[in-house]
């Protein structure tokens, strides 16, 4: 028998890849479940009934998975729900169990079940139950960005305040002391002063160096993520390129002195972006952290951090926000300092759009 080395192989690369496309999006999630008998127990009985535990099971880690979805993303989720759960093999893998207990005198069978959860094809479900998803691409909505990222360029900070004081009393003393002949007293003359200051502690101050460097990869990050979502992401700053060098000033000088984005120069931007027809604006500025060595690998390690995100709608007369986002902290590794910074950006950049993504379509605006 001659053994065909080369196709066996492909076959082996067919099998990791199928296997692999699998896992690179599934999370994992365990579920408790159980189920109970009548009668007397049977070996027929144990399976029928350890086959619906499972199926309980593997529920509650589905169940568990959904309860752990973004608000805005849940929403989009509960409309189709029905459907998905009615077809759950198809949108997770749950064969693992890793323990079983049968109780004789309750007659109830108990697991726990590991299941693979294919988070990629359930975002893929969500978005296509998006209004923006279903548009044609002549209307797709309009997006802009007017992104900034800031790093930390100093920080002062300030002990608080210790004053030394010296003190001499100013007054009279009156001293008396009994003896056999009555009462004698003498008095003692001080003179008292006092030296010091406040006691005020003085806040720490952090100056901020806002780059554009890293604003692009921000930007080229989430623009990503906002047109596989079916949208049309557009720069911010060459939209309003005529005002921009003016409007970036005051922006840059709020940020960098630990401020936000100021609401004279959002206005501003809004009523250009109307003008130019754009339906959403996304205002947003991330903060890089100082880096750090992780103990453990030797490895550099940066925090970037979401700190405020605004979504617009400028739809109608007036704009409106749909809300804000903040809280994401992306901590990224890397041999350097440059690698480890770049990753952090990437990562927090992508959830940032997701949950911009997500925000909008539960609105229904679209």
């Amino acid at each position: 028998m001659i053994i065909n080395h080369k196709k066996i192989f492909y076959l082996i690369v067919i099998f990791f890849s199928i296997f692999f496309s699998f896992h690179v999006g599934a999370v994992e999630f365990r579920g408790v479940g159980s189920e109970t008998y009548n009668g007397i127990k049977t070996t027929k009985k144990i399976n029928a009934t350890l086959e619906t535990a499972k199926k309980n099971a593997c529920t509650n880690a589905f169940d568990k998975y959904v309860q752990g979805m973004e608000e805005s993303k849940r929403m989009i989720f509960e409309s189709i729900q029905g459907p998905i759960y009615q077809n759950l093999n198809e949108y997770m893998s749950c064969e693992t169990m890793i323990e079983e207990n049968i109780d004789k005198k309750k007659k109830k069978v108990t697991v726990v079940m590991k299941a693979n959860i294919d988070e990629t094809r359930l975002n893929i479900e969500i978005k296509k139950n998006s209004k923006v998803f279903s548009t044609k691409s002549d209307d797709k909505s309009k997006l802009a960005m007017i992104f900034f990222s800031r790093t930390i360029d100093a920080q002062r900070s300030y002990d608080e305040r210790v004053s030394k004081k010296k003190k001499t009393s100013s007054g009279v003393d009156i001293n008396e002391e009994e003896t056999d002949t009555g009462v004698t007293s003498s008095t003692t003359e001080t003179s008292s002063t006092e030296t010091g200051g406040s006691t005020l502690k003085k806040a720490d101050v952090s100056m901020y160096k806002v780059d554009d460097n890293d604003t692009v990869k921000i930007e080229a990050a989430m623009k990503e993520i906002f047109t596989k979502a079916r949208f049309e992401p557009r720069s911010g700053k060459r939209l309003v390129r005529k005002n921009w060098k003016k409007l970036r000033g005051d922006i840059v000088e709020s940020l960098e002195n630990g401020g936000s984005i100021p609401d004279e120069a959002r206005w501003d931007i809004e009523d250009i972006l109307i003008d130019k027809g754009i339906n959403y604006v996304v205002f947003a500025y991330f903060d890089v952290g100082v880096p750090e060595t992780d103990p453990a690998t030797g490895s550099q390690v940066i925090a970037v951090a979401l700190n405020y995100a605004e979504i617009m709608n400028l739809g109608g007369s007036e704009p409106v926000s749909l809300g804000t986002i903040s809280g994401i902290q992306i901590r990224g590794k890397g041999s350097n300092n440059d690698i480890a910074k770049n990753n952090a950006i990437a990562s927090a950049s992508k959830e940032a759009g997701k949950r911009i993504v997500a925000l909008i379509n539960s609105k229904g605006l679209n």
